[in-house]
């Protein structure tokens, strides 16, 4: 009788330390989970730490003819939606249109595969279209996605991806937003979309204001 219930209490034990370790173990994912690698969130905290009391939100229609041109170099199958992020103080007279007008677009796509893949065909297409190429042999399509994407290479920019979203941080030849240098923005945007504990390094595109012909790949790490 002694024997069977400490046989009894021994497999009880057991079973709380396996389901102990299976709950620590969900725990320990769910945040990665739930946020089922969307980063809109993170581009949102971005905008309102630049923007403050002046953030206005943008969602896109992407058949409104009166968009940023800016907006096709999202253009893929299984796009779900762009927003934006600018500054309601400028333009003061007029509806921002145009790349400059805008703090930064967010395309979320379908899932992190297709977000990438989108990623790899804008990069593709930084190595083959810039502001000396001759689009005249494109398809329309082809021209849509190469005018779009010279649009952010003479102010300057940088796109990057992460998860479900492919960024366009916008960048221009005035003041910056924060103060230091746009290296110092473009940082802090990476701030908020990366791990800095592990210090992953992501890829992205950049363009300096004045200084490029095109978007240029490299390699970032972030740091507070």
């Amino acid at each position: 009788m002694v024997l069977l219930l400490c046989s009894c209490s021994e497999k009880k034990k057991k079973q709380e330390t396996e389901l102990k370790l299976k709950i620590e173990s969900i725990t320990e994912i769910k945040p990665e989970s739930e946020l089922d690698n969307d980063y809109s969130k993170s581009a949102e905290l971005f905008a309102k730490e630049i923007l403050r009391e002046n953030l206005r939100f943008h969602s896109f229609n992407m058949t409104d003819s009166e968009n940023p041109k800016h907006l096709d170099i999202f253009q893929y199958d299984g796009l779900n939606k762009i927003e934006g992020y600018s500054n309601k103080n400028y333009p003061k007279n007029s509806k921002p249109k145009y790349y400059e007008h805008f703090t930064l677009f967010v395309a979320t796509y379908k899932n992190t595969e297709i977000a990438k893949n989108a990623f790899d065909q804008i990069k593709a297409d930084s190595k083959n279209f810039g502001l000396l190429s001759d689009f005249k042999s494109l398809n329309i399509v082809s021209y849509n996605r190469a005018t779009a994407l010279i649009t952010g290479i003479k102010p300057g920019g940088m796109i990057t991806h992460k998860g479900k979203q492919v960024f366009s941080l916008v960048e221009t030849c005035r003041e910056i937003p924060i103060g230091g240098n746009w290296l110092d923005y473009e940082q802090k945007l990476l701030s908020y979309i990366l791990n800095t504990e592990n210090e992953i390094e992501i890829e992205v595109l950049n363009s300096d204001c004045g200084k490029m012909t095109n978007y240029i790949v490299e390699k970032r790490k972030a740091s507070r």
